[in-house]
């Protein structure tokens, strides 16, 4: 078995964990940065549209606090909230340090772009950041997928799980930072990368956390459904030219009880945008069309990008429909950014609080670039702290011991027949979307338990004969795990708010639902329950 040891462990490649590795490294700690996969360009920090909303010299602190409570409607931390506008304005002060260029816009900063680039902003982003990390100090291990969190003596000790190749690892680490994103991608359909499958909720859950508000998930209506072509989020601004059809080639914007153009639409009606859309494509084809829109308007982001693909996108219209987007729920953090597990910390959106039952546009990379930085300078305070009380960096014999044996019990074969991984994943990702998807009701979602409870035991069953199988089943536990989550906790709250729609319980009910959902293991059993808003 691979042994390392670092003192801050970054788990994730997105914004927030190179904030957080950049921010640990400054104060002087060994830090590891680990990812599934490619440094920054698995995540959806890549995919993003790179805005940051935060206070500016036209939108006022109280104003950004305002907008983002209103959006939670009654669910936010009001704590964390304070502190994601308070931080703000230092955030993006932060990012210019470490040479991302942002230009202020009304309500906050945008990535600045060359005039003729049709790069994607958060491919920008990235790049910029990755190659500042490259300068430092900080390990860069793409390929490693982590299994498990360790926990000994009630606190957190490292990592464990495997390579790409397939050789198990240990990671002893004083601190640890989880910044692995939400889980969109268990979803048939939507926008994040293939990657993002709830591996951070999963290892929180399994470490013995609580996870707060799974059920709340946000859609985004403008999501390419072309069979053929990947399910990528139509980026804003639309051209007033841009048309919203039916099959019968009938605009049907103000059919659907908006009237509003396209970028107002999805700014001021993106949830009722998004679930009217989900309602039309059940009874056919939703099309976008952007024929009309003059040649010059090609050139310039973010239809630019779109001239790069082999789809004719200039010359006919396209399927478009809603699709997952974002995560509101997670693991709970305090105002260091620490779980209350002691030497683990947490940001991104991985994390519960900030964004309540809904998310206010531009708050996810703020969210990633406050909380980032808040979270690696706590862990590299709390591994120096450790370091004082001499906690041990080495890896135990009998801690070696244990995951040994947990390795080999992973790699487990049995000569039994089991259905192929990615059909299971096929399946499961149809059932988030057929029944945990934009309109959620009673029949439905008890339906959805009752298929996933195969799909359950059909993962369960599944022996890896090859290394890819190894990594599909882990994948698979979580997302069942997770989806799990979501329908349950989905038929408890008997009402709509937010981003959250019950087709049987239409109305926001404050008198008996101003709660958070918590969901729990407790002997391998997913537990559910409520608490009062503070």
């Amino acid at each position: 078995m691979e042994e390392l040891s670092t003192d801050v462990l970054i788990i994730g490649s997105g914004l927030a964990g190179i904030i957080s590795a950049l921010e640990a490294e400054r104060a002087g700690v060994r830090v590891l940065l680990i990812s599934k996969f490619a440094i920054g360009m698995g995540t959806n920090t890549s995919l993003s549209n790179g805005a940051f909303t935060a206070p500016t010299s036209n939108f006022s602190k109280e104003e950004h606090f305002d907008e983002t409570i209103k959006s939670g409607k009654g669910l936010s931390n009001t704590k964390l909230v304070r502190i994601l506008v308070d931080k703000g304005f230092d955030a993006i002060a932060n990012l210019r340090h470490y040479g991302v260029s942002l230009v202020e816009g009304r309500m906050g900063y945008f990535i600045e772009r060359p005039k003729e680039s049709s790069q994607l902003p958060g491919i920008l982003l990235v790049e910029v950041l990755r190659d500042r990390l490259k300068r430092g100090s900080t390990i860069l291990i793409p390929g490693l997928t982590v299994f498990d969190l360790i926990v000994e003596g009630g606190e957190i000790q490292g990592a464990f799980g495997f390579f790409k190749d397939g050789r198990p690892f240990i990671i002893k680490s004083k601190a640890i930072v989880l910044a692995t994103g939400g889980a969109g991608a268990i979803y048939g359909r939507n926008d994040n990368q293939r990657t993002i499958l709830g591996d951070g909720y999963a290892l929180a859950l399994k470490a013995g956390l609580p996870l707060f508000d799974l059920e709340f998930v946000q859609f985004y209506p403008f999501v390419l459904g072309e069979p053929r072509l990947s399910s990528f989020i139509l980026l804003p601004p639309y051209p007033k030219e841009a048309r919203l059809l039916n099959e019968r080639g009938e605009e049907i914007l103000e059919s659907l009880g908006i009237k509003y153009d396209l970028n107002q639409a999805v700014i001021d009606k993106r949830d009722l945008l998004s679930i009217r859309l989900y309602e039309a494509s059940m009874k056919g084809d939703v099309y976008f069309d952007l024929t009309h829109v003059p040649e010059e308007r090609w050139n310039r982001y973010p239809l630019s990008f779109l001239k790069k693909s082999k789809f004719p996108f200039r010359e006919r219209q396209f399927i478009i429909s809603p699709a997952v987007h974002f995560f509101m729920g997670g693991v709970e953090i305090d105002e260091n950014g620490r779980t209350a597990l002691p030497g683990l910390f947490a940001a991104g959106e991985v994390v519960w609080g900030i964004h309540g039952a809904n998310r206010l546009g531009g708050n996810a990379l703020t969210e990633c670039s406050v909380f980032g930085m808040i979270a690696g300078q706590s862990a590299a305070r709390y591994a120096l702290e450790s370091m004082g009380r001499e906690k041990s960096s080495d890896i135990s014999e009998p801690l070696k011991r244990k995951w040994e044996r947990r390795a080999k019990e992973y790699m487990k074969k049995k000569k039994v027949a089991f259905d192929h991984p990615r059909e299971i994943q096929r399946e499961l990702k149809n059932l988030a979307w057929k029944y945990c998807g934009p309109i959620r009701e009673e029949g439905l979602l008890e339906e959805g338990l009752h298929h996933l409870s195969s799909l359950e035991k059909r993962v369960g069953n599944i022996y890896p004969e090859r290394l890819r199988e190894l990594f599909e089943k882990r994948y698979l536990e979580n997302a069942t795990l997770i989806l799990k989550a979501i329908l349950k906790g989905s038929l408890l709250r008997k009402e709509s708010r937010g981003s959250f729609f019950r087709n049987d319980f239409p109305q926001q009910d404050d008198s008996n639902w101003l709660k958070n959902t918590c969901y729990s293991l407790k002997n391998g059993e997913l537990k559910i329950s409520h608490r009062s808003v503070c």
